[in-house]
């Protein structure tokens, strides 16, 4: 899984629809993590997530991520770094890169 903070700075809500990156294949997805009643996690597909005005999308463990496909993350290693682009239904794409931590490392 990737998580990014995303920061809106506009005056008008704003929606992240898509993520793409040149060193992944295809079956990045978006995604919530969700509670049952009897207090088990899962993962559920999101067609979109919203960046309200003035505020900030933060991704985590216990909200949204992008989950990335297995095979291309197996051949990272600790400290390389991925680009990414986040598409939004009414902003420009923004072109980022995320660090590959350990799993459960929070940084």
């Amino acid at each position: 899984a990737a998580f990014f903070r995303v920061t809106n700075t506009g005056g008008a809500p704003d929606t992240l629809v898509e993520v793409t990156s040149s060193a992944v294949g295809p079956g990045i997805a978006l995604s919530r993590h969700r509670m049952t009643e009897g207090n088990a996690a899962y993962r559920e597909p999101a067609e979109s997530l919203a960046v309200p005005a003035g505020g900030t999308l933060d991704m985590s463990p216990l909200s949204s991520d992008v989950t990335v496909p297995v095979p291309d993350a197996a051949r990272w290693r600790t400290g390389d770094l991925v680009p990414f682009v986040l598409r939004f239904a009414d902003g420009e794409p923004v072109g980022t890169l995320a660090v590959v931590v350990r799993p459960g490392a929070r940084e």
